[in-house]
């Protein structure tokens, strides 16, 4: 096995660390279970031997002597002594069934823990991730990792530990078990028994290719079947039904032919395996015809190989495992290792909740997506006070929305730094610098959930009064009342169920029950009819008084009054200045405004 699969392997055996005192336990019970074995098959040869007239066995000369000592001399002794080998032969059964269950529960309920734990530890990895990672990566990608591939996580700890534990016993019983019957026959058979674990080895290589491919198609049919349900609407409004439904099929007809190809592999080596048993029981027979075998010792003989092949065949299927779970090994690990460019630096503190914020600076901001690629944002100044709206305009691309995400650090500059009455943001705590910011997008998210739970969002502790409170400044409380369960209303999806004015009402409310010192208003009434417009800017130009406003807007009717309006073209601030300043300059701003206004 190659060594990147062994420390990938090993690397999922450090999560059950904590749980090792049962997997003890699990080892005992596996003892248990092969020592068991042994016993059974020593009870069914002596067991034989009595039934029909064979050698007189050490277990048959003990137990007999026990039973004279016991019960006397006398002609019962044979019907007692086959009673007794027969309850033995019971209890090594009962012996042996209660060890495999309680060997494999702990061993499975370690397994389902640590899957548990590894999934909560991913999916709190991806929230944490930094915005800039997924625009990179694919929702329905990351669902499958979360998901499908910890699954096969799980089935590898599963079945390799459960193997691991239990049939190395097995084998070692089914093994003194020929090595008692007959010594040289015995030898023989263990030297030629291992040309059976050939077939794994050799398919074990071809059965990883096609599992990590097909954990790839997988991703692919989670990121298509998530794109066409999110953007229903669109698909029926152009009639392209049978394009997703090609490209699904496509997709799932690539994850078939993967599958098929590893059915095919994986069930090879058994028909191979089978063909080598049948070959040595063959043999067998020979050499017990050549050399006058007696009857008990060919049938256990035979029974202690048959024995032998399910732990040979589940011990050489644990390399097939781990093969075929180190590509979703490596995909899970490849998120949990991924470095957060956006983090809490060690000696980040709180920013009070109560703490007034005066002054919000871009200090020579320079910002990129990756090295090497062109500036996003370039040499930006600028400066804010606290009651003052700040507003953004410029063409698509022009740097407005990455700049205004540097506030609450979706991502960070890679020069400069953006300031809080003096004190670079980077010096508190994502949480409590995030905790004083309120954001209201273009795209509103809503959850399948009540009104109430919605405007919650931003803070969970909040009463209903505060929720209440917070509706009537975002002028939503009027049309939640006009629900039918009014606040506990459940709003389906994105809140399909609303209209776009509504959706924006719920998303302020939700902004302002923080009551942020920093409001950032994205392009949030551009896709608005008048009517709700009117609505909307009415809810925004009372949830701004008092606050450091930041208003991305295409609109330039929405920020006539801004204290303070910044043109951004191509990273750069071109123009700055008040509506009536920018008019008066005939530059960029008026001729945005010209075109919107004509």
């Amino acid at each position: 096995m190659p060594a990147r699969h062994r420390q990938l392997y090993a690397r999922i055996l450090v999560l059950t660390r904590p749980y090792w005192g049962r997997l003890t336990l699990a080892v005992f019970f596996g003892l248990l279970f092969g020592g068991s074995l042994f016993g059974l098959l020593a009870a069914g040869k002596s067991g034989l031997n009595q039934a029909f007239g064979g050698r007189v066995t050490g277990m048959q000369e003990s137990a007999k002597a026990w039973i004279e000592q016991t019960w006397g001399d006398g002609s019962a002794t044979a019907t007692w002594l086959m009673l007794l080998m027969l309850g033995i032969l019971v209890l090594m059964v009962i012996l042996r069934g209660l060890s495999f269950f309680f060997s494999k529960y702990l061993i499975e309920w370690v397994a389902q823990r640590v899957v548990m734990i590894l999934r909560n530890r991913l999916f709190d990895k991806i929230l944490h991730l930094p915005l800039l990672y997924f625009t990179g990566s694919r929702t329905g990608e990351l669902m499958s990792r979360t998901l499908n591939d910890t699954q096969l996580i799980e089935k590898s700890i599963t079945e390799v530990i459960c193997d691991l534990v239990q049939q190395p016993f097995v084998l070692i019983g089914a093994a003194a078990s020929l090595v008692m019957t007959d010594l040289k026959l015995a030898a023989i058979a263990l030297v030629v028994f291992p040309v059976c674990i050939l077939p794994a080895a050799l398919f074990g290589r071809r059965v990883r290719r096609h599992s990590r491919a097909g954990q790839e198609r997988i991703a692919d049919l989670s990121s298509i079947q998530q794109e066409a349900i999110g953007g229903a609407a669109i698909v029926k409004a152009f009639g392209m039904e049978q394009r997703e439904l090609d490209r699904f099929s496509k997709a799932n007809d690539d994850f078939f032919r993967r599958q098929v190809k590893i059915i095919a592999s994986k069930s090879a080596v058994n028909p191979l395996m089978e063909f080598f048993a049948a070959v040595a029981a063959c043999l067998l027979l020979v050499y017990a015809n050549h050399n006058h075998l007696e009857l008990s010792d060919v049938v256990m003989f035979i029974v202690a190989m048959v024995a032998m092949y399910d732990p040979a065949k589940k011990l050489s299927r644990v390399h097939l495992v781990i093969q075929q779970s180190s590509a979703a090994a490596e995909r899970v690990f490849a998120i949990l290792d991924t470095e957060s460019t956006v983090r809490n630096l060690p000696d980040a503190r709180e920013l009070p909740r109560d703490l007034p914020i005066d002054e919000v600076r871009f200090r020579d901001i320079t910002f990129c997506y990756a090295s090497g690629q062109p500036n996003v944002l370039d040499g930006i100044e600028l400066s804010a006070h606290a009651g003052q709206l700040i507003a953004f305009v410029g063409g698509s691309g022009a740097g407005k929305t990455t700049l205004v995400n540097l506030l609450p650090r979706f991502f960070d500059p890679s020069a400069g730094a953006v300031l809080l009455d003096g004190v670079d943001i980077r010096a508190y705590t994502l949480e409590s610098l995030r905790r004083r910011i309120g954001l209201v997008s273009q795209d509103t998210f809503l959850f399948n959930d009540t009104v109430a739970a919605n405007i919650a969002y931003a803070d969970p502790s909040a009463t209903r009064d505060q929720i209440e409170t917070a509706a009537k400044l975002a002028h939503a409380h009027g049309f939640i009342m006009a629900m039918p369960q009014g606040y506990d209303t459940v709003i389906a999806e994105r809140g399909v169920l609303l209209s776009g004015g509504q959706r924006q009402r719920i998303a302020i409310a939700r902004a302002l029950l923080r009551n942020p010192a920093i409001l950032i208003l994205d392009e949030a009434t551009s896709a608005l009819d008048t009517e709700s417009e009117r609505a909307v800017q009415a809810a925004l130009e009372d949830a701004m008084v008092g606050r450091t406003v930041f208003a991305i807007a295409h609109r330039l009717s929405t920020i006539q009054r801004a204290d303070q309006i910044l043109v951004l073209d191509k990273g750069k601030i071109v123009e700055r200045g008040t509506h009536d300043d920018l008019l008066a300059r005939n530059g960029l701003y008026r001729h945005l405004y010209e075109i919107q206004f004509k």
